[in-house]
Formats: C-alpha cells, sequence, structure tokens
C-alpha cells in the first residue's frame, strides 16, 4: 500500500549475486553520493525544529516535531538513515515509564518503516488505547492491517481514522482497501469525493493505483503524473510510476525520470531494471552496485527491502530459485499486490507452480483485481 506509506510520513540462502570487483568511477567529476542543501525548505525546517528541541525547557511535542521531519523527509527520498536520526530524537521520552501517546505513534512509523511490524503494531495499540482520538494511530494500524491482507479490520481502523481525522482522511482511507478487495471502481469513486489540496498528492496517487488495478491505463499515467506534480520527487511516487512504466516497456522514459534519484534503494533498482532492458553500457555498473547494496543488507540482517531483493534475483541476478525463496519469505511478512506478484513471477520462472498456491489461494480469497497478476494465475493454473 505505497500510497498510504507515503503520507504516514536478506535472506541468508538466497543472498543476490556478489560483487565480483569494486567499482572505479570514471572520473574525479563522477558523482557517488548526493547531500540535501542546506537551502532546501525541508532543511531549513529541520535546522530549526533541531535549534528548538537543543533549546532549555524543550518539551514532547518539540522532540516528535523534529522526528516526524526527519521521518516523512526519510520517507520522500527514500533514505532509511533519517529514521534513526528520528528514533534517536525521541529516544529519551521512549524510555520514559510512560511515553507520551504521540510519540509512540511516531516510533512505531519508524518501526513501520523498517518492517518491523508486529514491535509497530503494538505501540500503536498502546497509544490508542491511552488517547483514541489519535487518527494517525488509527491509519498506521490500517497500513499494517492491509499490508498483511487483513482488509476486514482495515476498513474498521478506517472508519476510526475517518472519525477523529476527519472526513477526507476516512475516505481516502476506505477508498484504498477497496482497491484490493475486488472493488476499485467502488475506491475510485469515493476517492472522487475528496478535494483536500493538503491530501493531493496521496489522493492522485491512489487513484493511479486504482485505474491501474482497472487495466486504464492512460489514466493511470495522467494521476501518476499530477501527483508528482503535487510532490516532486517523491520517492513512492517515482517507484510507482517507474514500475507502471516499465510494465509498459519504456524502460528509457524510466531513465529519465530518475537518473537524479539514486540514493533511494527502491528508484535505483527501477534504473538498473531500465538500463538492463535496454542492454546499455552502464547495466553492468547498476546490477554491480544494486547488488552490493543488497549484500550491505544481508551482513546486516536486514530484510527491509525483500520485495526488492526478489525482483532483484529474477530479473538481473537470472536466479529464479533464490528469487523463489525471497518472495516466499517476504510474502510471510507482507501481501501487497507487488509482493503476490514477485511470488508468482518468481514461481512461474522457477517452474514450480505449487509454490505459489499461498498467493493463488490470496487472490481468490480477496478478489484481488489487477491484469499483470490475474495473467500469471492463469499461467501457473495451466502449467
Amino acid at each position: 500500500m505505497h500510497f498510504v506509506g507515503a503520507l504516514l510520513l536478506l535472506v541468508a540462502v538466497a543472498a543476490p549475486a556478489q560483487p565480483t570487483s569494486p567499482y572505479t568511477p570514471a572520473s574525479d567529476a563522477a558523482v557517488l553520493q548526493k547531500v540535501p542543501p542546506a537551502s532546501d525548505p525541508a532543511m531549513r525546517r529541520i535546522a530549526a525544529l533541531r535549534r528548538a528541541v537543543a533549546a532549555k525547557g524543550s518539551s514532547a511535542a518539540d522532540a516528535d516535531a523534529l522526528a516526524r521531519a526527519y521521518v516523512d523527509y526519510g520517507r520522500k527520498v527514500g533514505d532509511a538513515h533519517y529514521a534513526g536520526y528520528a528514533e534517536a530524537v525521541i529516544a529519551p521520552w521512549m524510555a520514559k515509564a510512560n511515553p507520551p501517546p504521540a510519540v509512540q505513534v511516531t516510533q512505531a512509523t519508524i518501526l513501520q518503516y523498517r518492517h518491523e511490524f508486529a514491535p509497530a503494531r503494538a505501540l500503536l495499540e498502546q497509544a490508542v488505547r491511552t488517547d483514541p482520538s489519535l487518527a494517525q494511530a488509527w491509519l498506521s494500524l490500517a497500513s499494517l492491517d492491509m499490508l498483511e491482507g487483513d482488509y476486514t479490520r482495515a476498513a474498521e481502523r478506517c472508519a476510526r481514522a475517518g472519525r477523529h481525522g476527519g472526513r477526507a482522511v476516512g475516505l481516502a482511507c476506505s477508498a484504498n482497501v477497496h482497491l484490493y478487495t475486488g472493488d476499485a471502481a467502488r475506491g475510485l469513486a469515493l476517492l472522487a469525493q475528496v478535494d483536500t489540496p493538503a491530501l493531493a498528492a496521496w489522493i492522485d496517487g491512489l487513484r493511479a493505483e486504482a485505474c491501474e488495478r482497472l487495466g486504464r491505463w492512460p489514466e493511470a499515467e495522467a494521476h501518476y503524473r499530477k501527483a508528482l506534480d503535487a510532490a516532486p520527487g517523491d520517492n513512492y511516487l517515482l517507484v510507482g510510476y517507474a514500475d507502471f512504466l516499465l510494465d509498459r516497456g519504456r524502460a528509457k522514459e524510466v531513465v529519465a525520470l530518475l537518473t537524479d534519484y539514486t540514493e533511494s534503494d527502491t528508484t535505483y533498482l527501477r534504473l538498473a531494471l531500465a538500463h538492463a532492458a535496454q542492454k546499455s553500457p552502464q547495466a553492468p555498473m547498476f546490477r554491480w552496485t544494486m547488488a552490493a547494496r543488497f549484500e550491505a543488507y544481508r551482513q546486516r540482517e536486514s530484510e527491509l527491502f525483500g520485495r526488492e531483493e526478489a525482483r532483484f534475483l529474477l530479473h538481473l541476478a537470472d536466479d529464479p530459485e533464490a528469487a523463489l525463496v525471497a518472495a516466499q519469505r517476504n510474502f510471510e511478512r507482507q501481501r501487497e499486490p507487488a509482493d503476490v506478484r514477485i511470488l508468482l513471477e518468481a514461481a512461474r520462472a522457477a517452474r514450480k507452480p505449487a509454490a505459489a498456491a499461498p498467493a493463488v489461494a490470496f487472490v481468490e480469497r480477496v478478489k484481488l483485481e489487477d491484469p499483470a497478476i490475474e495473467t500469471l494465475v492463469r499461467d501457473l493454473r495451466g502449467a
């Protein structure tokens, strides 16, 4: 559920192909890392919030505001370092016997970002027991429910989010549930009722996804472009649009879209896939660097990007067996449409249709609409 996540702010036996030699830049002018300039509005806001936190007598609200600014920026650019900065800011407040509920919600958001779903859920449930009016907490719980495929409970959480956060938030959250339960048209109709400028990028992102579910490609693309106009550089939108273009065989456009967004692992993977599709001279470098990034996660025993690792193993490392293992493990933790799809793709490529049975059963149970997934299910049944 990419766009609820956007609003809210490796497998050892399936390790990716190891880099065989270090990458050496062609010249001293090669850019290896980008940092945000101090003039960036988000950086200016963060600097002001840091001064407030450093001031004598700063409050939990000050710390929480800075932590949320870090989380929001990290989500926008796809950089997990900012989640660490956020956690450090609120650590003294989380160490108290009774942490403020709002701070617990921010800590849960950080844990959710890291795919530590169980502790994130526990914190959110504790927060709403203390303060049931926390719309953010209900929205986060709905996000976790959808991530794990519990759409009935997600709908209940969406209703609570709307009750405390306003009609627009409730409608958008409920619409998202409809996108994954065989009623994308209903979801699109609900989204049409939301006219809140502050939510414009989120809503158009959801509309793009709804149109994809219905196979309405021109409308989906129009909504992706509109969403990116409202939120330029948003990592979730860039990834969603890049995947849309890759599915349409428009790899050259993916390179143009993402050339300036190489710091995020999710955008970098799409760049690597696009260069491979074009058989460009840079394709080996992108593949090597992507492998090195996944190896770093493996050494840290992190499964933050299990879905992306499975895509890498299948489409760039040409190892369907390892991709299947990674996709199966990922599916045990999260069941968004993209998680379903990579498991089906890996099972088909590995010629092990039985391995896809849990994903097929899930698709049938929730009545998931998605042209690509429906094709994969038919292929596997005919195998």
